[in-house]
């Protein structure tokens, strides 16, 4: 294999495809990034048996072949040179790239070790604005669940109908749920469960690469228990979690009592305030006492033998009966910083019903709080 690429192409794409790479692989070859070059394009493609890149990149080949070598050390030594063409050839056992100042060898090992990564075989699923799919991420994927005790709980359900993308987040103590239009619809319903720390990876990959009108395709690998997410020139496959996600809508309270409207600005300041007090109490609990007729949210957070806070909000549009329960203080901090509208409408059935909070800007946004016991 002989190529020669731009610094600039060879680092973006070196990148992207790190985001697949085994930090700590079972398989050594799992540490690499194949590098093939075919046809009049260089692929560089990673896998950590959980996620995978293919990153096809322009190149002028002047010998065809295919490697693998240490994605850390090329990624780092490629992206430290000076811009300009490099040059990479195999020399026996060992990869060398040459740049105008700087020359160094890649030990290599064998591509024929290289895991098969999954390619796109088949016309996609669906098709949607990926700006728009990487902000249905970020507002959604933090209110999955860490804890593997519950895998499914782990991942973000996608669920489609005709030309609505939903994104769902469960944790057992939050919600939070964003819809997209597709461009392309579903012939038939869709649902999974993808793993959120994979979607997050491709959030990271949108964000850098998509223009605002570039496309998202989605594809299903049939039989594989895989899907292929496709943006410009990346593809970015993921497994799908199995198991039963839970009914959402069965929290979704039906009747709201107690509600009012508030500025997310001194909203955010006040959970600011108290969260220097709960982040001291056991589940970071701060008091959330609304009245309605008086206009005020009151947050009040209390640390034996530390101190004690209490943070006034004024809030508007305000009905039902006065309400006092308690929320997590980062749960609280965690929805602020998703939302992007100015104004923040709340609604609740009661003491020990969910908090619902919901971005006045944005009618297809919701984000749902578990309440904790006031004791």
């Amino acid at each position: 294999m002989k190529i020669s690429i731009l610094q600039e192409n060879l680092t973006r794409a070196l990148n992207h495809a790190s985001k697949a790479v085994s930090t700590r692989p079972n398989i050594p070859i799992l540490a690499n990034i194949l590098i093939e070059a075919k046809a009049g394009k260089v692929r560089l493609a990673a896998t950590n048996l959980d996620i995978s890149v293919n990153a096809w990149i322009g190149a002028d080949i002047i010998e065809e072949g295919e490697v693998t070598v240490s994605a850390k050390l090329l990624t780092e030594f490629v992206s430290t040179v000076n811009p300009g063409k490099i040059e990479l050839s195999q020399i026996g056992n060992t990869l060398e790239v040459k740049s105008v100042d700087n020359r160094a060898e890649f030990n290599i090992i064998p591509s024929g070790d290289f895991p098969t990564i999954p390619q796109v075989e088949n016309e996609p699923l669906m098709k949607c604005n990926a700006k728009d799919f990487a902000g249905a991420v970020s507002q959604t994927a933090f209110a999955a669940a860490l804890d593997d005790s519950r895998p499914v709980l782990t991942g973000l359900l996608l669920e489609a109908t005709e030309r609505k993308l939903s994104l769902v987040g469960v944790d057992g103590f939050r919600l939070s749920k964003k819809t997209i239009t597709l461009e392309t619809g579903t012939k038939e319903d869709f649902k999974e469960v993808i793993p959120a720390k994979a979607l997050s990876e491709l959030e990271k990959i949108v964000i850098d690469i998509a223009e605002e009108e570039d496309a998202l395709e989605i594809f299903a690998m049939k039989n594989k228990n895989q899907m292929i997410f496709k943006v410009a020139n990346i593809e970015f496959s993921t497994r799908v979690i199995e198991g039963e996600f839970p009914d959402y809508t069965q929290i979704m309270p039906k009747a709201k009592n107690t509600g009012f409207s508030v500025l997310k600005s001194e909203f955010s300041t006040a959970v600011k305030v108290a969260g220097i007090f709960a982040r001291n109490v056991i589940g970071n609990k701060a008091r959330f006492s609304v009245d309605p007729e008086g206009k005020i949210l009151e947050l009040r957070a209390n640390v034996i033998d530390l101190g004690n806070n209490e943070s006034k909000v004024s809030i508007s549009k305000g009905f039902g009966d006065k309400v006092e329960t308690a929320y997590n203080i980062k749960f609280l901090q965690d929805m602020l910083n998703v939302i992007k509208g100015e104004e923040i409408n709340y609604e609740t059935e009661g003491v020990t019903s969910p908090g619902v909070f919901r971005d006045k800007d944005d009618a297809n946004f919701v984000h749902i709080i578990m309440p904790m016991r006031l004791e």
